[in-house]
């Protein structure tokens, strides 16, 4: 009895293992923060629409004076919010125009109007932003200006310099600092994680300064990729 032999054939050829570029990784990116800033925008005007009609219900004035405070920091935060993600990749915003409003916007939303304190956004020169550099600087300032008013004292102050290939951005507030058993990202909210996120996926990094005995952080960010 003889054995019939089974033909072998070769197996197809394995198709390559493909890996994101860098361009699919900046989309990507980009894709994530503005669906974060949509959902953000409309959970605030949900939030400023339901203050709205409670001030209209109180009889009280001074709840309705309160409510009404509220209202307009929440309307500058959806504004805050538009002027750091409405510009398009191409798009190149003149860069002291785009710092200055961003400031103003910061002020009025993070900070009681009520309240002493200032923030300042200072640059050393001509910062070449496009469109998406604009939307990943303006997130870090608008998370770590956040978190200076919230958890520092005093007035804040934040300096972008640029430099070849990259923006740096200081942070100071006029308070005692992170605490000392304090680490990034393991003890960071949500707020510095995203900033020390977009750091990271642009080259480079968010560290704290312990050097100096007031609050200061310090945030890189690449230009180019």
């Amino acid at each position: 009895m003889t054995s019939k032999r089974v033909p072998q054939h070769d197996a197809p050829p394995a198709d390559p293992v493909s890996t994101p570029s860098s361009e699919d990784t900046s989309t990507t990116h980009e894709l994530r923060l503005r669906e974060l800033h949509h959902r953000m925008r409309n959970g605030l005007h949900l939030l400023s629409s339901a203050l709205q009609v409670q001030a209209r219900r109180s009889d009280n004035e001074d709840v309705r004076r309160e409510l009404g405070i509220a209202v307009s920091r929440i309307e500058s935060l959806v504004r805050l919010h538009d002027h750091a993600y409405r510009h398009e990749p191409e798009a190149a915003p003149d860069a002291a125009t785009y710092l200055a409003d961003l400031a103003r916007h910061l002020q009025s939303a993070l900070i009681d109007p009520r309240s002493d304190r200032m923030l300042a956004i200072v640059s050393n020169g001509a910062v070449p932003l496009d469109g998406e550099a604009a939307m990943s600087l303006g997130s870090v300032l608008i998370e770590l200006a956040t978190n200076a008013v919230k958890y520092g004292a005093g007035n804040v102050h934040l300096d972008v310099e640029y430099g070849p290939g990259l923006v740096t951005v200081i942070v100071e507030d006029e308070g005692v600092g992170f605490p000392p058993e304090f680490e990034l990202p393991a003890d960071a909210g949500f707020g510095l994680r995203l900033a020390g996120r977009i750091c990271e996926q642009h080259g480079g990094s968010l560290t704290i300064d312990r050097s100096v005995a007031f609050g200061r952080i310090i945030a890189v960010i690449g230009l180019a990729r």
